[in-house]
């Protein structure tokens, strides 16, 4: 087989191989973007070509089967996976809680397009082909290749959609570094424990992501209940502060908890974290008395992936609040 310790390149779209004009580079215009002493080792296989805004969790389902067939039927070392940068962090974090197989699975990606200036297209690529080669990525689950880093991605926020910068990993440091731009992969340390998940249900579609902020009303809460309540999966409610809502949502939540709608409690801040300090109408403290799951150190983003991953595997009451907080 072709794939048979192999590195696969597995093409999801992104600007990291796509030209300025859109188009998509050839696989001969990949190969050359490669150092002589990878390319070998690799085979690009196409996937979806589309904008990152049309993908849904099931898609992306699909993507980590194909990734799975790769190295679980055809034998390949490991999977690095190309996306847009905007889901970047977020794709991977779904893959990591459910990929269940030692060899690699490392995501990279551009903010540039390939070709124009600034592009890390060949770095980034060279880069996630030499860390999945060198055999200390095995075993760590799903990875982010960025910034001539290897990150964990529950670990991984993105803060801008223009720099290079613009991915900021905490609060850990890298799991691993690069010892030169095109040079060696030197491990740091273990990522923290993994929790994967086998999905035995298809994933949760509706799932939506409720933010509050200054003065903000009930009015999405109230059309939620009124008109689409039924088709409601899930919802995570992204809260001021350490995860405080407006007092006027607290008799609405009532109302989906009473339904057996799973809620899950979020802090709005990019590194936030849900804490019961104080107690009053719509404080976290009261609404994790009520019956909110705690989402604890997750981002809204995360939260929604993982409760859409632990309803898949079947987790109700105690076993999805447990889940949820567990850190990944």
């Amino acid at each position: 087989m072709e794939n048979r310790d192999k590195i696969v390149v597995l093409l999801a779209g992104g600007r990291i191989v796509q030209r300025q004009d859109g188009q998509e580079l050839t696989e001969e215009e990949m190969y050359a973007l490669l150092p002589d002493d990878v390319k070998s080792h690799v085979t690009f296989q196409k996937w979806s070509f589309q904008p990152v805004s049309n993908y849904t969790l099931r898609m992306c389902s699909e993507l980590i089967v194909m990734a799975n067939s790769f190295v679980h039927d055809e034998g390949a070392r490991g999977v690095v996976v190309t996306c847009g940068i905007p889901l970047l962090a977020e794709l991977s974090y779904f893959a990591d809680l459910v990929w269940n197989l030692n060899p690699p699975l490392i995501f990279t990606g551009s903010i540039f397009s390939a070709g124009s200036s600034g592009s890390e297209t060949s770095t980034r690529l060279t880069q996630s082909i030499r860390a999945a080669l060198s055999g200390a990525c095995t075993g760590k689950g799903a990875l982010i290749c960025i910034q001539d880093s290897i990150y964990a991605p529950a670990d991984v926020l993105r803060i801008s959609n223009f720099n290079r910068a613009g991915l900021l990993a905490f609060p850990e440091s890298p799991l691993g570094v690069f010892s030169q731009p095109s040079g060696s992969y030197i491990s740091l340390r273990f990522p923290r424990h993994r929790y994967v998940q086998t999905m035995t249900k298809p994933l949760a579609r509706n799932i939506p992501i409720l933010t509050a902020s200054l003065g903000d009303a009930d009015i999405l809460l109230k059309a939620l209940l009124d008109k689409r309540f039924e088709e409601l999966d899930g919802l995570i409610i992204s809260g001021l502060g350490d995860g405080d809502v407006p007092s006027s949502w607290v008799p609405l939540l009532k109302k989906l908890l009473k339904a057996n709608v799973p809620v899950v409690l979020t802090s709005r801040y990019p590194d936030g974290i849900v804490q019961a300090t104080e107690n009053y109408e719509g404080s976290a403290s009261q609404l994790l008395e009520i019956g909110l799951i705690n989402g604890g150190m997750l981002s809204p983003y995360q939260a929604r992936i993982k409760l859409a991953v632990g309803m898949s595997a079947g987790l109700e009451g105690n076993a999805l609040s447990d889940y949820m907080i567990s850190r990944q």
